[in-house]
């Protein structure tokens, strides 16, 4: 039976974190065997159950979508819909920093056109 791909990532968060089945199923309120069956497939995961994992691993909803996509594919789509979570002071900050980092690259180009 396949995995899915975002079970397949709270596993290896889940062994990143150091944490047993064991220790998961009991913050999950279900039974290492039937955590078992989750991670090999063979059972689905109820969204409370998900909830007390990504409380459990200190993780998001958007960490784990993100994994599933591979941190290094992140598109600007995906930087927009991450600040969307932000508070709006967050937001212009981040927009700050995006601009300044940009204009640090630029200034670096120019450098090297000098030399």
């Amino acid at each position: 039976m396949q995995v899915d791909p975002l079970i397949e990532v709270l596993i290896k968060r889940r062994k990143m974190k150091g944490v047993s089945r064991e220790q998961m199923a009991k913050v999950a309120g279900m039974s290492e065997k039937t955590y078992q069956r989750i991670e090999r497939g063979e059972s689905d995961l109820k969204l409370s159950q998900y909830r007390s994992i990504l409380r459990a691993l200190n993780l998001t909803d958007l960490d784990i979508a993100l994994d599933a996509r591979g941190v290094g594919n992140i598109s600007a789509n995906d930087v927009a819909s991450a600040a969307r979570l932000l508070s709006p002071e967050a937001q212009s900050m981040l927009t700050k920093l995006i601009f300044l980092v940009l204009e640090q690259k630029t200034n670096e180009g120019k450098s090297l056109k000098k030399t």
